[in-house]
């Protein structure tokens, strides 16, 4: 899919309901690696993206904690009053690059973009990746 393609996709969705599902997601083109989770920091659902990239299915991740994968968020709360907590966004704004561990325990350098959607009338965050490093360059 070329970017005008992309781009025409993206165009056409209000932002209220911009990606709200995978399939949405995974169909627009992006490509990125993603995890729903619920307000606690429980994994919903992933994209097959984030599967290949932290090394298991999606049967696995869910309904586990975020923080095995990223153990810089096991002490911070997630969300602060509904919303994302402060320093999560600031982080995400900046780029601030997150070590990241896979099932295998290899450490992948990754910028993180936390977002919230709201699916269904039930509210949600959506985490991006974004590895860093020459040898995921092509996700």
């Amino acid at each position: 899919m070329n970017a005008s393609s992309t781009t025409h996709q993206i165009k056409g969705m209000m932002p209220s309901n911009l990606l709200a599902s995978h399939a949405q997601y995974e169909d627009s083109g992006l490509n990125l690696p993603e995890l729903t989770i619920y307000d606690n920091g429980i994994i919903r659902s992933c994209s097959n993206v984030a599967s290949e990239l932290l090394g298991c299915s999606l049967d696995k991740l869910r309904w586990r904690h975020i923080s095995i994968f990223l153990p810089q968020l096991s002490e911070m709360a997630i969300t602060k009053g509904g919303k994302i907590n402060p320093n999560l966004r600031f982080l995400s704004h900046i780029g601030h690059h997150f070590d990241v561990i896979d099932m295998q325990g290899a450490h992948i350098t990754c910028a993180l973009f936390f977002n919230e959607i709201e699916c269904s009338g039930k509210h949600y965050l959506r985490v991006i990746f974004r590895p860093v490093e020459p040898q995921y360059s092509l996700l």
